[in-house]
């Protein structure tokens, strides 16, 4: 299946944005309201829940919401508070030797992904980082050295809060360092389980383990996968491989006999790269970010980006995501990436 990934800038949400928004925006609708409009929270809900938890992002909200024509569903929706809920796989590590690096791969379906890579500055800081939902980040760096990333967390039950992307975004625009954005999660509200882990330019780093209805959890592991200290799913974490991703790292990092850079191919290797696309856990893309110089670099098997904050350029990347089982004959195509319909997402 074909797929284009776009990287492009924009100092604030604007045309380029917009342009995106509008794109997406009929296939992002059906998905939000796939259980119905009642099953989401109120306009007034959610603006009251973002005041909250995170008031300094309300100027950037706004101004997506302005640009996206105003609406009661896409104000909702760029909300991201209580959205349906979704799962993922990724894997993702920290490792020190001649440099320090944060590697993550982006295991999920290609029928719920959209590909955007944005380099923005929306406040003071400048952020390059892979869009999720419009308003919320996958990934991320910024101009501080603070480095961002998640993976699911392996827990079936999700509760009211926000959707871990939003918080993201949160991170990489108000703060500087692990330090400042621990203090963030502590305030935040997170609708499901998830691992997020944290490196800035000093090189500190933290794995928060978080979970609906729960105090999040900082422990100094440098790998996280699909699974959390007290979490059991056996069923996901047997099919996903959570495990056997988490121990294949640990042993790469205690061996230390890589370069940052040799380190972050190992993301292209069996266990942590896979090619279960059809069914919802196919390594969509690799990202390393380097904090110490701030650059980061997205790759794939047969290609790579590199990007720094004054080394920024639009570009697209074509990529054919093949399964060797194959995709059903009735897939989606790519350009309505959400859809009412059921998504074959971790199929087991």
């Amino acid at each position: 299946m074909d797929f284009t990934f776009r990287a492009f800038a924009e100092d604030e949400p604007g045309a380029i944005w917009k342009k995106h928004f509008n794109a997406l925006w009929p296939a992002y609708k059906n998905w939000f309201l796939r259980y119905g409009e009642s099953d989401r929270p109120t306009y007034h809900e959610s603006v009251k829940a973002l005041k909250q938890h995170m008031p300094e992002l309300q100027p950037i909200y706004e101004a997506m919401v302005d640009l996206a024509g105003g609406g009661d569903h896409a104000a909702r929706f760029l909300a991201q508070y209580c959205p349906p809920p979704l799962f993922r796989g990724c894997s993702q590590a920290v490792y020190h030797v001649d440099e320090a690096v944060l590697v993550r791969s982006y295991d999920y379906s290609p029928y719920v992904f959209d590909g955007l890579l944005m380099h923005s500055k929306f406040n003071r800081r400048r952020v390059i980082a892979m869009l999720d939902c419009m308003s919320g980040v996958l990934d991320g760096i910024n101009d501080d050295g603070l480095v961002v990333s998640m993976s699911f967390g392996g827990r079936e039950e999700f509760g009211e809060g926000f959707g871990i992307t939003l918080l993201l975004r949160y991170l990489l625009e108000f703060a500087g360092d692990v330090a400042e954005a621990g203090e963030l999660i502590r305030r935040v509200p997170v609708q499901g389980a998830y691992n997020v882990m944290l490196l800035d330019r000093a090189a500190s780093f933290v794995t928060v383990e978080i979970a609906a209805g729960r105090e999040p959890r900082f422990v100094d592991s440098r790998v996280a996968t699909n699974h959390q200290a007290d979490s059991h799913w056996p069923l996901y974490e047997e099919k996903v491989f959570t495990h056997a991703r988490y121990q294949h790292l640990h042993n790469v990092i205690a061996d230390r006999e890589h370069t940052a850079w040799a380190f972050s191919r190992e993301f292209l290797q069996f266990p942590l790269y896979q090619s279960r696309f059809a069914r919802g856990f196919g390594t969509l893309y690799d990202a390393a970010f380097y904090p110490q110089r701030g650059a980061c670099e997205y790759f794939w098997p047969h290609h790579q980006w590199e990007f720094g904050f004054d080394s920024f350029n639009d570009c697209e990347y074509h990529v054919e995501f093949i399964d060797p089982e194959g995709y059903p004959e009735d897939c989606e195509s790519y350009s309505e990436v959400y859809t009412s319909k059921p998504l074959p997402v971790l199929q087991f």
